[in-house]
C-alpha cells in the first residue's frame, strides 16, 4: 500500500513537470531517470537501495520487519505473531509502543520505495506523453489566452484530461505492485503476503498457493471495477449502464 501511495505522490508530479519543462535539462534528467528505472529488474533496484541506504549511509535497516531486541517480553507479540491485527506496525500503534512503530516504519521504507520506483517509471512516461498531447489542444490554448495563470492551466485544465491514460494503466500498475511484492519481500526478508506466497511455492503448499493467487485475483478484479466506476464519474463520454 505504501509503495502504491509513493508511486502516485512521486510519479504524477514528476510526469507533469517533465511535460511542462519539455526538452529542458530537468525534463531530460527526469526522462533518463524514468527510462533507467523502467529497464532495471526489480531485484537490482532493491539491491542498489540496500547498498546506498543500509550499507553506505547506514540510515535505514537492511532487512526484516523490526529489530528483534525490541520485541522481547511484549505481551502482544507471541510466536512471531503480533496481536490483534497481526500487522506489527498497526499493533504497535494500537498498544502505544511508539519506538517499535517507528522502527517498523523504518523497516518498511526500503521495500516500499523499491516497488514505488519500479512502477513509478511507467507512470512518469505515460503521463508525460499524455500531457504533451493535451497541452497542444485548443481548449488549453484558449485557457492560456484568457490570461489564466500557468498553474491553473496545468492543474485544472490539462492534467485532469491527461490522467485518463494513467487511470487506464492503473490496473496494470496494481498487477505490477502485486508481482513486485513477491520479489521485494523475498529480497528484504520481509514477512508479508509475497514472502508467504514464495514460501508456499518452495514448500509445495498448494493451499497457500491457491489462496495467494485467489487474493491477488480479487485485488486485480476489484481494482478494475473501481477503475471503470472512476472512468464513468470523470469522463462525460462514459456512462454506467
Amino acid at each position: 500500500m505504501l509503495g502504491g501511495i509513493l508511486t502516485w505522490l512521486l510519479g504524477i508530479p514528476l510526469g507533469t513537470w517533465s511535460a511542462v519543462r519539455r526538452d529542458k535539462p530537468d525534463d531530460v534528467a527526469i526522462r533518463v531517470f524514468s527510462y533507467t528505472l523502467y529497464g532495471m529488474p526489480l531485484y537490482l533496484i532493491a539491491v542498489l537501495l540496500i547498498i546506498i541506504f543500509a550499507v553506505w549511509l547506514k540510515v535505514l535497516p537492511l532487512a526484516g520487519t523490526v529489530s528483534a531486541k525490541l520485541l522481547v517480553g511484549l505481551p502482544w507479540y507471541k510466536n512471531g505473531i503480533s496481536y490483534p491485527t497481526h500487522v506489527l506496525l498497526i499493533d504497535a500503534l494500537i498498544h502505544g509502543n511508539w519506538n517499535i512503530a517507528l522502527d517498523a516504519l523504518e523497516h518498511i521504507i526500503l521495500p516500499s520505495l523499491t516497488i514505488a520506483l519500479a512502477v513509478m517509471a511507467g507512470v512518469i512516461n505515460i503521463l508525460r506523453a499524455s500531457m504533451l498531447e493535451v497541452l497542444e489542444q485548443d481548449y488549453v490554448r484558449f485557457a492560456r489566452s484568457k490570461g489564466l495563470p500557468e498553474r491553473i492551466v496545468i492543474n485544472k485544465h490539462a492534467r485532469p484530461t491527461a490522467m485518463f491514460p494513467v487511470y487506464t494503466n492503473f490496473a496494470y500498475t496494481v498487477a505490477g505492485l502485486l508481482g513486485g511484492v513477491v520479489i521485494v519481500e523475498t529480497v528484504f526478508n520481509y514477512p508479508g503476503i509475497g514472502y508467504w506466497l514464495t514460501q508456499s511455492m518452495l514448500n509445495n503448499d498448494m493451499g497457500g498457493i491457491m489462496a495467494g493467487t485467489l487474493l491477488f485475483g480479487i485485488v486485480f478484479v476489484t481494482t478494475s471495477l473501481v477503475l471503470d466506476i472512476v472512468f464513468a464519474l470523470k469522463d462525460p463520454r462514459v456512462r454506467l449502464g
